[in-house]
């Protein structure tokens, strides 16, 4: 990388106090290598942190009751990472819980003719009963044998999410008995998160800044390993967020110079 010289600036400079902002991009590696998959952009993140820390040695000599500092020695250093945003796409949600990414889909659509919707032990009044399908167009009927159930009376339906909800207040419906529902669905495609999959999170991380005060700065750093950490709040009285903490873990093989990253002022 070519050297790069600041501005000539001289102490105390208050254009040099950072409030900070700035974009934070993210670029996962494949499954069990380092080999890069695409920047995604995180969104609008709150917090951008980073920490280095050093684990040191000291040696107190034993000659005299002062016990004087003998020798002291740097035994490890690190870099940890902290970044908390706001937007729960589906990219920031796989990180967020461990995961990967799939995709449910029903790529057809078809016309479905007497499901039994109801499990073994037969329909429970004030219970939910979810068809094979979801993105129903048409929900012919909900039968009891072959009694046809009223809908509003009997049921409700939710169709985007082909669930069925049995009425405590019906009559008709005997509790224990088996339902059937026919109807007709299209084609749908959700985008979805199987959690747990993964032990950490890995790629390469770049920053962009955009202060409200204070210089401008880049930086890049080639290996990072994440986790999640603290709660992902679905049902909250505030606006919820994800928080991922790690480590800058060194790469000499391909930039020897910098091998956990750099900063750089670009403004």
């Amino acid at each position: 990388m070519p050297s790069i010289t600041g501005p000539n600036i001289i102490a105390p400079n208050p254009s040099l106090c950072m409030l900070g902002r700035g974009v934070v991009y993210f670029d996962p590696f494949a499954p069990n290598s380092t080999t890069r998959t695409g920047i995604q952009d995180l969104g609008n993140c709150t917090t951008f942190e980073i920490e280095p820390k050093v684990e040191i040695k000291e040696k107190y000599e034993s000659r005299d009751p002062a016990s004087s500092l003998y020798a002291r020695a740097v035994t490890r250093e690190t870099f940890s990472l902290k970044i908390t945003g706001d937007e729960y796409s589906i990219d920031n949600l796989v990180r967020a819980l461990l995961g990967t990414g799939y995709t449910l889909t029903g790529a057809t659509g078809a016309t479905v003719t007497d499901e039994t919707i109801t499990p073994s032990g037969g329909a429970v009044l004030g219970r939910y009963y979810d068809l094979a399908h979801r993105n129903i167009t048409t929900l012919t009927n909900v039968k009891q044998g072959s009694t046809v159930l009223v809908l509003g009376t009997d049921y409700t339906v939710d169709l985007v999410r082909g669930r069925i909800y049995l009425l405590p207040t019906s009559v008709t419906i005997t509790p224990g008995s088996a339902l059937t529902s026919s109807y007709v669905w299209a084609p749908y495609t959700y985008t979805g998160v199987a959690m747990g999959t993964v032990g950490t999170i890995e790629g390469y991380l770049n920053y962009r800044g955009n202060p409200v005060k204070g210089p401008l700065f880049e930086g890049e750093w080639w290996h990072v390993s994440f986790t999640p950490s603290g709660a992902l709040g679905f049902i909250a009285d505030d606006f919820g967020n994800w928080t991922l903490e790690g480590l800058v873990i060194a790469d000499p093989v391909n930039h020897p110079t910098e091998p956990i990253g750099h900063l750089i002022a670009v403004g």
